[in-house]
C-alpha cells in the first residue's frame, strides 16, 4: 500500500469520526429535549392534579394525574411502529426530525392549556390528548437515537457513544427538575397554581427548535445508506419482517426494556412525587434532591458505558440487576429518614444500579436486530417495555403505598425488577451476531 493510500484512508477515517461525533451530538441533544419534555409532567404532577383534577381527596387527584402520565405509555408502541417504520424505510434522520417536532408541539401546547376552572371537563380531556401525542413521539425517539448512534459510532467506542443517549437523557430530566425547582422557589404557591407550572412546558418550544436545526444539518448513518441502496428495488416491509423473523429477539428486548423503565420511572420520575406527597418534603426540596441524583447518574452512565466496552453488555446488565437487589432498600431507608442530606445520599446510591442498567440496556438492545429492522425493533421493543414498566410503575407504587402504608414500596418494586432482570439475562445466549458487543 502506498503512502498516498494510507493518508487517504486516515483522512477518510478522520472525516467519518467527525461526522459520527456531530451525528451523536444531534441525536443526544434531541434525547435531552425529549426527556425534558416528557419528564416535566411528572415533576409538576402534584400541581397539575389541582389545576386539572380538582378534588376534595388529594390522593384521588394525584392518582388521576398519574393515570394521565401513564396514558402516554399506551401509545408509545404505536409511535414506535410509525417512526420505526419511517426510520427503516426512509432514514433514521427523517424519523428523528419528525419525533422532535411532534414532542415539542405537544409539550408547548400543554403549557398553553386552560385549567379545569376555565373550561371544565375539556381541560383534562385536552391534557390527555396532548399527553398521548407526547407518548406517540417518544415511542420513536429513544430507539431511533440508539440505532442511529450505533450505526455511526466507531466500533471500538460504540458502547461509550451509545451510553450518551441515557446519560444526556438524564441531563434532560435534571433540567426538568431544575427548572421546576427554580420556578417553585421563585414564585408563591398561588402563582405556581395559576401560571408558574406553565413555564417548564413552554421552554420546550425554543429547545425543540434548536434540536430541529441540529438534526437538519447531519447525514444519515453510512450503514443505513449502504443497506438502503441494496434494498432499493425490493419490497422492504420492516414491521412484517420484524414480527415474522425476529420474535425471539423482540421478546428479550421487551423484557430488558421493562426492567430498565421500572428503574427509570419509579426511581427517578415518580420519586419526585414520592418525596413531596409521601415523605412531606417541600416541592422545591423534592425537585432539588432529584436534580442532584439524575445529574450524578448522567456522570455515571458514560463510565458504565466504558465498563461495558470491556466486559460486554450482558455482564454489565447482570451487575446492574444484582446492584438493584442489594442497594435500593438501604437507599430508600436513608431517603425515609426525613433529612434532605440523607435523601440526597440515599437517592444518589440508588443511581449506581440505575446507571449500570441504563448503559447496559441501550448498548445491548440494538445488537439484537439487523440494520433493515433495527429502528423498528429497538423502538417497538423498548416502547412495549416502557408501557408495562414505566406507565404502570408510578401508579402501582402510589396505590400500594396508600393501601399498605409502607413507604418502602418503591424499593421493593425495584428489587423485584432486578430479580426479573436476572431471569431475563439467563435467556440471552451467545451467537455469532452478538458476540462482539454482548460478550467479552
Amino acid at each position: 500500500m502506498s503512502m498516498t493510500e494510507i493518508e487517504d484512508g486516515a483522512n477518510s477515517a478522520s472525516t467519518r469520526e467527525r461526522k459520527a461525533k456531530r451525528a451523536t451530538a444531534a441525536a443526544v441533544f434531541g434525547t435531552l429535549v425529549e426527556y425534558y419534555d416528557f419528564s416535566v409532567y411528572g415533576y409538576v404532577a402534584a400541581t397539575l392534579a389541582t389545576v386539572f383534577f380538582p378534588s376534595e381527596d388529594p390522593i384521588l387527584g394525584l392518582l388521576s394525574t398519574l393515570l394521565v402520565f401513564g396514558s402516554a405509555f399506551l401509545v408509545r408502541p404505536l409511535g414506535a411502529i410509525y417512526f420505526g417504520r419511517l426510520g427503516d424505510k426512509v432514514g433514521r434522520r427523517k424519523s428523528l426530525i419528525a419525533c422532535i417536532t411532534c414532542m415539542g408541539l405537544a409539550a408547548g401546547l400543554t403549557g398553553l392549556l386552560p385549567g379545569y376552572a376555565q373550561i371544565g371537563i375539556w381541560a383534562p380531556i385536552l391534557l390527555v390528548a396532548l399527553r398521548l401525542l407526547q407518548g406517540f413521539s417518544t415511542g420513536g425517539e429513544i430507539g431511533g437515537a440508539a440505532a442511529y448512534i450505533r450505526e455511526w459510532a466507531p466500533e471500538r467506542r460504540r458502547s461509550l457513544y451509545i451510553s450518551f443517549v441515557p446519560s444526556i437523557g438524564n441531563v434532560g430530566k435534571g433540567l426538568a427538575a431544575g427548572v421546576t425547582a427554580l420556578v417553585a422557589v421563585t414564585v408563591p404557591a398561588e402563582v405556581m397554581l395559576d401560571w408558574g407550572w406553565r413555564v417548564p412546558f413552554l421552554l420546550a418550544i425554543p429547545l425543540g427548535a434548536l434540536v430541529l436545526v441540529a438534526r437538519l444539518k447531519v447525514e444519515d448513518s453510512p450503514e443505513y445508506v449502504e443497506n438502503s441502496a441494496k434494498q432499493r428495488n425490493s419490497d422492504h416491509r420492516p414491521v412484517r419482517e420484524l414480527f415474522a423473523g425476529h420474535r425471539a429477539a423482540l421478546i428479550k428486548v421487551v423484557a430488558i426494556a421493562l426492567v430498565q423503565n421500572i428503574g427509570t420511572y419509579v426511581g427517578t420520575v415518580f420519586v419526585a412525587v414520592y418525596l413531596s406527597d409521601v415523605l412531606n418534603f417541600s416541592k422545591a426540596a423534592s425537585s432539588t434532591i432529584v436534580l442532584v441524583a439524575v445529574l450524578l447518574a448522567a456522570l455515571l452512565i458514560p463510565v458504565a458505558g466504558q465498563v461495558g466496552a470491556r466486559v460486554g453488555g450482558k455482564r454489565l446488565l447482570v451487575w446492574s440487576y444484582l446492584a438493584y437487589i442489594v442497594i435500593v432498600i438501604p437507599s430508600f431507608m436513608l431517603i425515609g429518614l426525613g433529612s434532605v442530606g440523607m435523601a440526597v445520599l440515599g437517592l444518589g446510591l440508588s443511581m449506581i444500579p440505575y446507571a449500570l442498567c441504563q448503559a447496559g440496556t441501550y448498548t445491548t438492545i440494538p445488537e439484537f436486530f439487523p440494520v433493515q429492522v433495527r429502528h423498528t425493533g429497538v423502538a417497538f421493543g423498548h416502547s412495549v417495555g416502557a408501557v408495562i414498566g414505566g406507565g404502570g410503575g408510578p401508579y402501582l407504587a402510589t396505590w400500594l403505598i396508600d393501601t399498605t402504608g409502607n413507604n418502602l414500596i418503591p424499593a421493593f418494586i425495584l428489587v423485584l425488577a432486578g430479580a426479573l432482570g436476572l431471569a431475563v439475562s439467563a435467556m440471552v445466549r451467545r451467537t455469532p451476531e452478538n458476540v462482539t458487543h454482548l460478550y467479552r
